[in-house]
């Protein structure tokens, strides 16, 4: 049985958008135990670009939601997309969620992208990637670990 929490990585422009999303997100999932800061996540790359502008912001909610099986994950990442596709603009993302979890040993976030030998499938179209592990204070990183996961900023939010 896992011991962890819900999270979600919020990624957004549009400060009105993510109060709205944010709403949506309690009504479906509980109430937020922990919110982080929101940081500058064009910093980190230009891979949304594209999709959904410059000035992109991004923060993480910790719910009071428990996760006590890693395949409850599927079920949510699904749900997000829907959240997802509420506030696309003509097909593009104006609000990018990545759910996950979030324990005292590690951070994983769900994908629809399969990975190649750093992913678990836990059901047909969902895989999870571990992105962090914890041995206490210590954040060990991945070759695979986003550039924002990187940030010691972030790592002071997932350990406390």
């Amino acid at each position: 049985m896992l011991n962890a929490k819900l999270i979600i990585a919020i990624m957004y422009s549009d400060k009105e958008i993510y109060s709205r999303c944010k709403k949506d997100l309690i009504d479906e999932y509980g109430e937020i135990a922990k919110e982080s800061y929101e940081y500058d996540f064009d910093k980190f790359t230009s891979f949304y670009a594209k999709e959904m502008g410059t000035g992109l912001v991004k923060r993480f909610l910790v719910f009071v939601k428990d996760i006590k099986d890693k395949k409850e994950i599927s079920e949510i990442k699904h749900k997000i997309t829907e959240i997802e596709k509420k506030y696309s603009d003509c097909g593009n993302r104006t609000i990018n969620l990545d759910p996950g979890y979030l324990s005292s040993e590690e951070l994983v976030l769900a994908s629809f992208k399969r990975g190649t030998n750093y992913k678990e499938q836990i059901s047909e179209k969902v895989w999870l990637h571990k992105v962090l592990e914890f041995d206490g204070k210590e954040v060990k990183m991945f070759w695979h670990t986003f550039p924002d996961y990187r940030d010691e900023k972030n790592w002071e939010f997932f350990v406390k």
